[in-house]
């Protein structure tokens, strides 16, 4: 995921915090230089809106980006 609007490197802890809480969210790593975070979840469990909406919940916005 691209966050949006990640001012610092500390800001980006509370969406992480929240993603790892998540249910079927398996790892969540992220890179603030570069302002992405990636996710591994079981899709059987969750899914990219479910993942974008805890992401804004935590108080910033997210662009799914798919490699």
């Amino acid at each position: 995921m691209k966050i949006v609007g990640v001012p610092c490197a500390s800001c980006i802890v509370p969406v992480r915090r929240a993603l790892e809480r998540a249910k079927g969210v398996k790892y969540v790593g992220a890179n603030y230089v570069a302002d992405f975070i990636l996710v591994d979840y079981d899709p059987e469990v969750t899914n990219v809106q479910e993942i974008v909406k805890t992401i804004r919940k935590a108080g910033y916005e997210a662009v799914p980006a798919f490699y």
